[in-house]
Parts: structure tokens; sequence; C-alpha cells
């Protein structure tokens, strides 16, 4: 186990900054957390630190991100269409830009950027292209096109700049689908009843807890400058062939070999190799079969 660290968790009230908070404790390390949400004035024994902080605003991103040596940046809107495009992307850029300041002029050694597997241009597409090959990985070509998927590459891009001009280094998470015990049935239950309705994704998901825990792994490792990495679940969350599936909706794509017929179309290979991390969770263990 790696020493403990002073951790920032940006987003801590929301579904993967709550799971990466409860890593974090549980690996030992010193975790304060910052959201929008209230501050508890009269927190229980043992509660994580926290403090309200709206990362859109410069001044008050200085404030929080420091004396850490690492920052996991989970805050943002978490997906288009709900909210308007232009305050999906200004907001979620505006946070990310903030943060990775704050990194570099206040010593952050470390910095764990939650972006999304939608960098490649299929998930929250309009008008999704087929992937240039199955399973997907680092090497895949980005084709970003929602406000979303747009806002998480500028966040990358920002990362490769923050390991430029400091000493921080960065690692920024793609992970898909994330799926909490509540949502497995909603979620990925249609798909497993229906078996002509189709995903753009090919039902690629991954559990939060297994999330969370590639976010501690990051934030222990030593990797330099600023490594992207995908995370999902081995399987894929409909049980169907990978291959049989992918061939049905566009013949003649180029699906290489698969660990499993039941695979998800997003290979977690690279973040195996630098971090150790096997995603342990399926939704069979929520849903049965």
């Amino acid at each position: 186990m790696s020493a403990p660290m002073r951790v920032l968790v940006t987003g801590a009230r929301g579904k993967v900054g709550s799971a990466a908070v409860r890593a974090l404790v549980g690996r030992g390390h010193a975790v304060t957390g910052t959201d929008l949400g209230p501050p508890d004035y009269d927190p229980p024994p043992g509660a994580v630190p926290y403090v309200r902080a709206d990362l859109t605003d410069a001044g008050q991103a200085y404030a929080v991100v420091r004396d850490v040596d690492a920052v996991v940046h989970a805050a943002a809107i978490p997906r288009p269409y709900l909210d308007p495009d232009p305050v999906v992307f200004t907001t979620n850029v505006a946070m990310s830009a903030h943060v990775v300041d704050a990194c570099a002029r206040n010593g952050v050694r470390r910095l764990v950027n939650v972006s999304s597997d939608s960098v490649c241009g299929i998930t929250w597409a309009r008008q999704p292209a087929p992937p240039a090959y199955l399973p997907i990985d680092e090497d895949s070509p980005d084709r970003p096109e929602d406000p979303y998927a747009l806002s998480k590459q500028v966040s990358e891009l920002l990362c490769d700049a923050l390991v430029r001009r400091s000493a921080c280094t960065a690692v920024s998470l793609r992970p898909t689908w994330v799926q909490t015990p509540e949502t497995y049935e909603r979620n990925l239950g249609p798909f497993l009843r229906d078996p002509d309705l189709a995903s753009p994704m090919f039902w690629s998901y991954v559990d939060v807890a297994d999330l969370a825990d590639l976010v501690a792994l990051a934030v222990a490792a030593d990797t330099p400058g600023h490594e992207v990495v995908y995370a999902a679940a081995a399987d894929n969350g409909a049980g169907r062939d990978l291959r049989e599936a992918a061939l049905a909706v566009h013949p003649g794509l180029d699906v290489r070999p698969l660990p499993r017929p039941d695979a998800s179309a997003i290979s977690s290979a690279k973040a195996e190799r630098l971090f150790g991390w096997r995603p342990g969770r399926s939704w069979r263990d929520v849903l049965g079969g």
C-alpha cells in the first residue's frame, strides 16, 4: 500500500466523486471533498471534511485546490442535452481550467481527471459513426461531437498543458456508462429482456465501485506525464456475443481478438497495464444470469 496522501475530490457528492471518496478513505488517505451542496455544520465524528465551492469561479478553485498532494477532479455536468449546450460546455471547461491552473500554481503533485468514453464520439453523438475497430482503446480516433464530449476532450488537453508547465503528473480516466446497484435494473434490464434493443456502445458499462478503485490506484501510482485510459467492465451489459452483435450492425467492422465472447466494446488493458486494475464486478452480481 502506498503512503497516505492528502487528496481533494471535486464533485464529492456526485455518483463517481462520492464513490472515489469512499475508496480513498478506505486506503488510508486524508480526503477532503468539495461540491456545490451545502456543508453539514454539525458533522458526525469521523466525517470526511467538506468545503462548498463553485469551481467555475477561479478564486474559489484556487482557495480549495491547495495544501494537498493530489486532486481527483470528478465535478462536471455529467451529460449533455439536459442543460443548454453552451452551459454544459462552458461549465465543464471552466471548472477543469480552474482546477488545472490551481494544481499548477499550488504545487499539487498528481491530478486524476475523470473524463469520458464519449470523447471517442459515439456515446452522446446525435449521429454516431461506427467505431474504427473493436474493442475501442486509447489508439482509437477521438471524434467528439456533443458539448459534453467536447468539454471532456478539452479537459484532457488542459492536462497535457499542465504536465508541460509544472511538476504535476496527470491521468485522465475515460469511464463508460457508470452503474450502481440501484441503476442496474433500470439501465441494463431492458437490454437483457429485449434481444433486439441496440446500444451504440454495445452495452458497455462499468460498476462505480470498480471505477472508484481505479481512481484510487491512479492517485497512488507514479506514472509520468499525462496518461489517458479507458475504464469498462470486463463484459457487456447485455450478455451478448460482441463480435456477432457488432458485425450485425456494422458488416465488415474490424473486430479484433476478444478476451471473451461477451466482452465489453471497450478495452481496459491499458488501465491494467499501468495500474494493475482489473474490474471485478458485473451486472450478473445484481441481476443474476
